[in-house]
This record gives C-alpha cells, structure tokens and sequence, in this order.
C-alpha cells in the first residue's frame, strides 16, 4: 500500500506548483528625496548595486536620497520630463501651446446667402 503517500506527495507538490505559478512579482527599486518625494521608480537600480557603485550610492546618500527596493506584483515606472517640458520657468500659455494646436476648430465652412 505505498501508492498512497506517492499520491499525497504528488498532489502537495502539484499545488505547491500552482501557487508559486500564481506568485509573480518584479523587484521594484525607488528613490526618495531628502522631502521624501518619490524621484526615480522602474525595475532597473538607478546606481549600480555592485562594489564598483559605491561612489554612485554615497553621492546619493550626500543628497539626502534614499533607496529602497522591495518584490512587487507590479513597479510602474516613473519618468520625468526635461528640457521645456522640466523647465521651472515655462508659463502655462507656452505649455499649452501644443494642445491649443491640436484643438483648433476647424474653418468653418461659408454660410450660404
């Protein structure tokens, strides 16, 4: 009568596979600020983990950031816009120059007389 335990064996291990299959996360690295504003979020590290990213993560710690990295179901990524777009002076009417491009109404056809 050995089948049995074989049976229970393969029957925990089956659902054991089901839920690690069930089970998927990324690594998700952030990046806070000395205001605690979140500044860089993906699944790449922004510095390299390594020995050789020591001065990278000392500049970091320099500027008040912290890092933090944790298993996520999900990291979406956070990216910032420079040039005009980053540019701390740009005025709203230079911001929405594109957009009022886009929506422009079109020329009305001639009204008949």
């Amino acid at each position: 009568m050995r089948p049995i335990p074989a049976l229970c064996a393969a029957l925990v291990a089956s659902t054991l596979g089901l839920a690690a299959a069930d089970a998927q996360a990324v690594n998700c690295f952030v990046v806070f600020d000395r205001n605690e504003n979140v500044i860089y979020r993906d699944v790449f590290p922004p510095v390299d983990l390594s020995d050789a990213g020591k001065a990278d993560r000392e500049a970091m710690r320099q500027r008040g950031e912290f890092l933090m990295f944790m298993d996520a179901p999900q990291c979406p990524r956070l990216e910032f816009l420079t040039g005009a777009a980053g540019n701390v002076g740009l005025r709203l009417d230079e911001a929405l120059a594109p957009t009022r491009e886009a929506v422009k109404p079109a020329a009305s056809p001639a009204a008949p007389r």
